[in-house]
């Protein structure tokens, strides 16, 4: 029986080593996404360095692309700090509505998908040199209600829940790109 127990205990002793030298071998090759560039640079500092500047959206557009915008500003730059720009972020957006389940009574609408995608550029500040570019997509459901108000509050969270989850996706692309540089 000892000599089976040296047996498991000298297997198990062999199995953690691969497991410590395998972790050991891979972790040079993770770096941390917020931590310093690869220039020294702080990444915080540089996602505020990003522009996003006012654009002009379509009339149908104007409330989403003020929470796009709104969102982007506050995500790249939380702190309020007045940065030196150095890059600016061009965007383009275009939304469709699906309505999927219609009451077959009335013929209304009982749901909608609030479909949203978000192309982006970013630039040097003279525009020159495209950095990386990219799109964002994503979509938030919403009820529709016979109440006419509760639909339209519904579709504004619809949107402003859509605006959120595209500025995130741009944001970690952003860091993922900027942090190589």
């Amino acid at each position: 029986m000892s000599s089976l127990n040296r047996f498991a205990t000298c297997r198990a002793t062999v199995r953690v080593a691969i497991v410590i030298g395998l972790a050991l071998g891979l972790s040079a090759c993770l770096r941390p996404l917020y931590g310093p560039t690869a220039s020294g640079q702080s990444l915080q500092n540089v996602l505020a360095s990003i522009d996003v500047p006012e654009l002009k959206w379509t009339d149908a557009q104007a409330r989403i692309g003020h929470f796009i915008r709104s969102e982007l500003v506050y995500d790249l730059n939380g702190s309020g700090s007045d940065t030196p720009k150095q890059f600016v972020l061009n965007l383009t957006f275009d939304e469709t509505l699906s309505t999927p389940i219609v009451d077959s009574v009335s013929g209304r609408a009982q749901s909608a998908t609030l479909i949203g995608n978000l192309t982006f550029t970013l630039t040097n500040k003279d525009g020159t040199k495209v950095i990386t570019q990219g799109r964002a997509t994503g979509q938030a459901t919403y009820d529709r209600f016979k109440q006419r108000f509760a639909t339209v509050r519904a579709a504004r969270d619809a949107e402003i829940r859509l605006a959120k989850s595209l500025a995130e996706q741009i944001k970690t692309r952003l860091a993922a790109t900027l942090s190589q540089m």
